[in-house]
């Protein structure tokens, strides 16, 4: 079998305030030791960056490791750990008239309200993982972790279909900073952690299936 080492970089917005590891894929095996992973305390919160392995040689029957690795971890990079960071550059942006938004047309259109800025980049977001994951081929092994990765995106895309709509009418509408932080607190301190537990239970799931089938990857933590 040959393979290749491409490179794949998935980038969040997200606040100083979760550090967060960074996962990528190694050409070497055997270079994070989970044995004594603490997940709980670890994982909470990670942004995925990562490098994919791509086999051209071979085709694989039934569940594949590999598809499943990049569909759920190294697209779950795209779930938020908070959503301040979201609506402080939507609002600041908005404010200074340079909101700005590149339409499915191509087209370049600046000094947007925030409302538009949401349905042109959040509300359909997660909509091609949570088709790519239902697409898995699975076993009773992989089951679980396609289950859990489909209820993690399908969470975040409600929240983004929903709540950030929501917020975002409240920022066209004027209404007064606190207001706004109060509302977004509140998604962060609700929804947010649900959100956070569904990423966990994921990659409580899907690391050490990785790790087991050879997935090569390592962990490193980021500041940020």
């Amino acid at each position: 079998m040959n393979n290749k080492i491409a490179s794949m970089t998935y980038k969040r917005l997200l606040t100083q305030v979760f550090p967060h590891p960074l996962l990528k894929f190694a050409k070497e095996r055997h270079l994070a030791n989970f044995s004594s992973f603490n997940f709980a305390n670890t994982l909470k919160g990670i942004i995925v960056f990562g490098l994919f392995v791509s086999f051209f040689s071979c085709t694989m029957i039934g569940a594949n490791p590999q598809k499943i690795f990049n569909k759920i971890g190294l697209n779950g990079n795209k779930i938020p750990r908070s959503f301040q960071q979201h609506f402080k550059e939507i609002r600041a942006q908005k404010a200074a008239g340079s909101l700005t938004i590149v339409t499915k047309e191509n087209k370049v259109k600046k000094g947007i309200t925030a409302t538009e800025y949401i349905e042109n980049n959040y509300i359909h977001m997660f909509e091609p993982d949570i088709q790519g994951i239902k697409e898995l081929t699975s076993d009773k092994e992989s089951q679980p972790i396609i289950d859990a990765g489909l209820e993690m995106f399908s969470y975040a895309d409600v929240i983004y279909k929903t709540d950030f709509p929501r917020i975002a009418k409240m920022i066209d509408d004027g209404l007064d900073d606190q207001q706004i932080d109060e509302a977004i607190g509140d998604l962060d301190k609700t929804k947010g952690i649900d959100l956070n537990r569904k990423y966990e239970k994921a990659m409580e799931l899907l690391l050490p299936y990785a790790d087991k089938h050879a997935v090569q990857y390592e962990v490193k933590h980021m500041p940020f």
